[in-house]
Order: structure tokens, then sequence, then C-alpha cells
């Protein structure tokens, strides 16, 4: 069985500091929930006070008052990062809570989140795996995740996150086949895909071919709301469903939140295909690099193809605004002394 995600009130608040109003919150929710959605992450945990606004809570409960009180078939979910949320803080799951956390981390990350990844299990939840930048693990590293997590843990998912939205056709087959041969049949298989070279909707269709005994998830937001050049659009996913398999899932529903919330907010704050993001992605790097630059400076895509070849290996998952403008002045400096 194939499943859908919904991530716009999480993945699209990259582009509104998830500024979310309750109302915005509310549309997303129910409508989606009577499109038929499957799950729908309803936002990040945070335990980082000052963030706290629209789609961003510091407990369970505060999430809580926004679900639905028909839930439908539908699962509610909420993405969490080890270090900036405390897990025990974490309240007991049951009926009025949200039913799983997505875990999110890197992959210099994981023992720090295997504990934390306990916490949720006891506190009852569904936990849901998210390595970001899946591209960074081996084979001999992928296996070794899924043993050290999925060999001790009940696991309800493993996601492949193509982070910075360069992952090819060949690697997301490999990395499902890694997952496939070294996942107990019960734990669901996710795909997390951006973007940049648009690839979205093609690993998107790919992963529905491979799917066989075992149910996927693919997550996707409404109008692709999210970071730099966005995510698989929810609406065409939904339509690639229903013409595939027969009518599952209710578009006008899905249109209701382009018209009541990323129309608005996309006439705020753009996002979509760049051919920035697109060179970030044959770096397999962070898109902030270009989102970050981009926002301080008048740099043409030349240019930028150029500064981008700077970025120490190391650094392509690390972007901070400190490194952009270092790497920015080591960029200008070059540029000037050819032109001498």
């Amino acid at each position: 069985m194939i499943e859908l995600l919904d991530c716009t009130l999480r993945d699209g608040g990259h582009t509104n500091n998830w500024d979310f109003s309750e109302a915005q919150i509310a549309s997303v929710l129910n409508n989606l929930t009577n499109a038929g959605m499957d799950y729908i992450e309803v936002g990040y945990l945070t335990s980082i006070l000052q963030d706290v606004q629209g789609s961003t809570f510091l407990n369970m409960k505060s999430a809580s008052r926004f679900l639905p009180t028909d839930r439908k078939n539908c699962k509610y979910v909420l993405m969490s990062d080890v270090f900036q949320f405390d897990a025990n803080s974490l309240s007991e799951r049951d009926e009025n809570t949200a039913d799983g956390i997505r875990v999110v981390f890197y992959k210099r990350q994981i023992d720090q989140t295997l504990p934390f990844c306990e916490k949720v299990v006891q506190k009852g939840y569904d936990l849901l795996l998210q390595p970001m930048v899946t591209v960074d693990y081996s084979q001999q590293e992928f296996e070794a995740l899924v043993e050290k997590f999925c060999g001790s843990l009940p696991t309800y998912a493993v996601s492949i996150v193509d982070s910075f939205g360069c992952m090819t056709t060949k690697e997301l087959r490999s990395f499902v086949s890694i997952l496939d041969e070294n996942l107990d049949k019960n734990i669901k298989i996710g795909f997390h895909g951006h973007n940049n070279m648009l690839l979205a909707q093609v690993n998107a269709s790919l992963f529905f071919e491979m799917q066989n005994d075992r149910d996927y998830i693919i997550d996707s937001s409404v109008n692709g709301m999210g970071r730099g050049a966005g995510n698989l659009q929810t609406e065409l996913i939904a339509h690639y469903y229903n013409a595939q398999y027969g009518e599952k899932y209710d578009l006008d529903s899905i249109f209701r939140v382009i018209s009541e919330v990323t129309e608005p907010e996309f006439e705020k704050n753009q996002w979509g295909y760049s051919p920035y993001y697109m060179i970030t992605a044959m770096r397999c790097a962070h898109p902030n690099f270009a989102s970050y630059l981009l926002a301080e400076h008048d740099v043409s895509v030349s240019d930028f193809a150029e500064y981008i070849k700077l970025i120490a290996p190391e650094m392509l998952s690390k972007c901070t605004r400190t490194y952009v403008d270092e790497l920015y002045l080591q960029f200008t400096e070059m540029k000037a002394k050819r032109t001498q």
C-alpha cells in the first residue's frame, strides 16, 4: 500500500518562519483530513521558547488542540530535532495527542539520537526515522543505521530523505533496496524529496513502481510549499495516485488549502525552482548557500556556479551565515585577482 504524508505545516514553515495563523493551521488539518490524507505533519516540537509561533510547539498539548475531532483514517505526526527538544518533557500518548514523532538527524548525530528515540517509544508514540541527507550514507553505513535503531526499537517507518534535492533515481533505487532487505516487513519505507533539480515527481514515480508487499509513505506539501525549491506537490501526487490506483484523495479539499493558505503565503514568500538551487544540488550542498548569499548580494548564476565550488566537502551540509560570508569574501578576492 502507498500512503501520502503532507508536510505543509512543517516543511512549508521554512518559507514563513512557521508563522501560520490558527485559521491557516485549521484549514490545512481539516481540509487535508477530509481529502483522505493518510498522514499530516502538524509542525515542529521545540524547546526553544523564542522560536515558538504558528506551527512550532513547546509541547504535545499545545499542538494537540489543533487536531480535528473526527480524525477519519488520518494519523497526525510532529517532527522533532534531538538537539531542539527535550524528549523527557514529552507527554504520554493518548487519544487526544498526535500519533507519532518524526525524529530528524544528520549522520554525525546518530549516537545522540538513539536515546531520544527510546524516549519517544517509551511514551507510546509511533517512531518515524528521518535520516537527513541520506545520500551521505554508504551502503554499509545505512545498513548499520537500520540495525542500530530498528534492531533495538519498535520502529514505524524509516524514510529516505533527499534533503538537498540531489538524489538520482539510481541512488533512490539503491536505498530502497537496502531498507527492503534489512527492515522487518511491518516497518514502512518513506521518501521525502525536494525540487532543486525538479526530481521530486520523478523519484516519487519510481517509488510508486518499487512498492511491493510493504507499505510505502511519500511526503509532499500543498503547492510544493517548502524551503528554497520546495517539495513534491501534494495535489500532483494525489492526482497521480488517483489516476494509477483509483479515486482515493479528494482534490477539491486540497485546492481549498491552496486558496486559503499557500497562495497567500506565496505572495509574501516565494519558493520554487531556481537555477541557483539547482546548482547547490549539483554539489549536494545545503540550499541555504543560495538563499543566504542572495539575500545579501546580487550574484549572477555563473558567478554562483563558481562560488559553490569553493565549499569545503565537510561544510556541504553545515551551512551558516558566517561561513557563507567568509566564502563570498574569498570568492570576490579570487575574482578580483583574475581581472587584474
